[in-house]
């Protein structure tokens, strides 16, 4: 395989595998969720980014510690 094919399929890979391990069930530390979400942030559409963005805004984290 080309390195042109290999850059072209690598962030759909990527974007699997981070999807696949965000809904596989299994428990994930916070930085492997971290990298999955990130993964999926840096390569998903703006439409998605912003649908997540607004999922995330009303989840009532502890931001004080």
């Amino acid at each position: 395989m080309e390195i042109d094919a290999i850059i072209k399929d690598l962030p759909v890979l990527l974007v699997k595998q981070a999807y696949k391990k965000l809904t596989s069930g299994e428990d994930l530390t916070a930085s492997e969720m971290k990298v999955c979400l990130d993964v999926c942030k840096t390569y998903s559409s703006e439409q998605i980014i912003d649908k997540a963005q607004d999922v995330l805004a009303d989840v009532p984290f502890d931001v004080d510690g």
